[in-house]
């Protein structure tokens, strides 16, 4: 078991980048809603994307009716 820690270590490694990944996919992903926010609307800021995230996860979770 000598070679655990740097089992450990990679592991750990490995999160981390798939950490920053994750963040840097989500910038991403936010800069393109506002580009395309914009489009529409020349004025509007990255408090209205996530305004409009807001809205679509509250949407998504409520009670289907149908």
């Amino acid at each position: 078991m000598s070679n655990r820690p740097d089992h450990d270590q990679a592991a750990q490694n490995r999160m981390a980048a798939n950490l920053q990944k994750a963040l840097e996919l989500t910038e991403l992903a936010l800069d393109l809603r506002l580009s395309v926010m914009r489009r529409q609307k020349p004025d509007c800021t990255m408090k209205d994307v996530m305004h409009e995230i807001r809205l679509a996860k509250e949407q998504a979770w409520r009670p289907s009716h149908s």
